[in-house]
């Protein structure tokens, strides 16, 4: 084992470490990797739930390309689209640092 080499700083409740000298890059690349794991699974689900529907006779993925929305319905969705959002600008507000800084 090195000895000679410091430990990465352990600081949970204080600023996030940052890996990438640019300003901004790793909180794109957080926005980025946490869209694409919600991506994922949002295709993976939709493509279980027509599945599923399709092996009882429910001809789904046709019924929900044809579906038109209520106007609660926007709204409710309006509501969901900005909690997300927010959810995903969070990291912006995060104090960042370099590691080792």
């Amino acid at each position: 084992m090195d000895t000679d080499v410091p430990p990465l700083p352990v600081d949970a409740a204080g600023r996030r470490p940052a890996f990438f000298s640019p300003d901004g890059v790793d909180q794109i690349l957080t926005m980025v990797l946490e869209l694409a794991t919600e991506l994922w699974v949002l295709r993976e689900r939709v493509f279980v739930i027509e599945a599923v529907a399709a092996e009882h006779g429910l001809p789904l993925k046709s019924a929900v390309e044809s579906y038109t929305l209520s106007e609660a319905q926007r709204a409710e969705l309006a509501g969901m689209r900005a909690e997300m959002m927010s959810q995903l600008f969070r990291t912006l507000n995060q104090d960042h640092r370099p590691v080792g800084g």
